[in-house]
């Protein structure tokens, strides 16, 4: 199968392992979308755009997208040097007046876009995070730019949203326009999308998914939490979108489309420019995250606002791209939005299987999720592969190869390890065909339903 048809045979399953992880997480919505090229290849919600209220979340839903607002400014940044508007080596001075005498007045746009600078991140009173006040407009980013720096130029990565807005300020001087009519002309306006912006206008707050606070214990209930307005912030961490129309814009970012930026500014701002070492090891290059999965280079961003998690992958060179949006602080947006690129590559290669499968029987008559006492596995039909995994966490650690030995029985590839590994699975069907339970390593399982009436009928 191509790449497309890949995910779109794997669509249905990916809903159901993301919403499994959804319920057992108690996350209230989830939205996701992927891309090949500019197909959207698979796109759906799950849970509730308001939980206390019981609104269904739908894929129409707006989400603050956050930190992805850097990534649109580092394009429009591009897009200014491609124009000969500005360089790379221009200073932060040369647009922004009120910074002469601070050192900020001397960071590069190079510096401000790979997180060089050393600035500080956001401000010396930052609990506008907390909505405890507004936003800071210009004048107070400014003030709080001229403050000294956290660490020496060039010296560490030092991730900061002040140097991503006093980036914003310096494509308005640049431009001859505000940063939001600038990205509307030159971005989302060729891109054609209506469900991506800056800043979430006033007239749309009804479309918004409402964000969920943090859970700080297990039993807590997440509280609702207001939208807020990122002022002079929004170059980097204003934005709002849908995954769909988020994956839009992801996919002329691939090599090869030239909507937006040319090749040659794709590949710097794809290029490794900074060491990450916190928390994992990964790579910013001007704009992006860049990190490998195995061998498939991913670039993209996260993001993190009051009331909602987020995040999108791009592999340049294939066009696939991942936008995962979550409404709630503590939602898994990068461990789910990996993981099904993950789940996509296993089911993208071949089996490794040590003798063939039994001829004439559909691997979809064994597929199915499974519960014990102990909790769920699934047998899956990964793109003409039948797999044994667990629906949470990394796909490829708990992934099972399996090969049909008859119509009711299927063998693990033999492998080392803990557990019932290299025995088989023994399948017990009704008069219909219908899977009644599973054995494996002696123990029986049960579909989920079966399984829940069978408690039912002992309470």
């Amino acid at each position: 199968m191509t790449l497309i048809e890949t995910v779109r045979s794997l669509a249905p399953y990916l809903e159901s392992w993301v919403e499994y992880q959804r319920d057992m997480g108690r996350i209230p919505g989830v939205q996701v979308a992927i891309r090949v090229g500019d197909e959207l290849a698979a796109s759906f919600a799950l849970g509730h755009a308001n939980e206390p209220k019981g609104e269904k979340l739908t894929t129409r839903h707006l989400f603050r997208i956050a930190s992805h607002s850097k990534t649109f400014t580092a394009t429009a940044i591009m897009q200014l040097v491609e124009a000969g508007k500005l360089r790379l080596d221009d200073t932060a001075g040369q647009y922004i007046p009120e910074l002469q005498g601070s050192a900020a007045q001397d960071y590069t746009v190079r510096e401000l876009l790979g997180h060089q600078s050393g600035i500080n991140r956001d401000g010396a009173d930052s609990e506008y995070w907390q909505q405890r006040f507004d936003f800071p407009d210009r004048a107070k980013v400014i003030e709080l730019c001229r403050a000294d720096a956290v660490f020496e130029r060039n010296h560490h990565f030092k991730y900061t949203n002040m140097g991503y807005s006093l980036l914003g300020l310096i494509i308005e001087a640049a431009s001859g326009q505000s940063y939001e009519d600038y990205i509307a002309e030159h971005i989302t306006g060729p891109l054609g999308v209506k469900n991506l912006g800056p800043e979430l206008p006033a007239e749309r707050e009804g479309e918004l998914a409402t964000g969920h606070s943090a859970l700080m214990h297990g039993h807590d209930v997440r509280r609702t939490l207001p939208s807020s307005n990122t002022h002079a912030m929004a170059a980097a961490t204003g934005f709002f979108g849908t995954a769909e129309d988020l994956t839009a814009y992801w996919a002329r970012h691939a090599l090869g489309q030239t909507t937006l930026i040319s090749d040659a500014s794709k590949r710097l701002m794809q290029r490794k420019e900074s060491e990450v070492t916190r928390p994992t090891r990964r790579w910013y290059g001007l704009g992006l995250i860049i990190d490998d999965l195995g061998g498939r280079p991913l670039v993209g961003h996260s993001g993190g606002f009051p009331g909602h998690i987020t995040q999108s992958w791009l592999d340049p060179k294939t066009g696939l791209s991942v936008s995962v949006l979550t409404n709630t602080l503590g939602g898994p947006a990068t461990e789910w939005a990996t993981n099904i690129v993950k789940l996509i590559d296993f089911a993208q290669k071949k089996p490794e299987k040590q003798r063939a499968d039994a001829p004439g029987i559909d691997p979809n008559t064994f597929t199915g999720r499974f519960a014990t006492s102990w909790g769920v596995y699934d047998i899956v039909n990964l793109n003409g592969r039948l797999v044994a995994l667990f629906p949470q966490g990394d796909p490829a650690m708990t992934a099972t190869e399996l090969t049909i030995v008859d119509a009711d029985t299927l063998a693990p590839e033999p492998e080392a390890g803990f557990g019932s590994v290299g025995e088989q699975y023994t399948f017990g069907r009704d008069e219909k065909g219908q899977i009644e339970w599973v054995r494996s390593g002696g123990s029986r399982a049960w579909p989920v339903e079966k399984y829940r009436e069978m408690l039912a009928a002992q309470q």
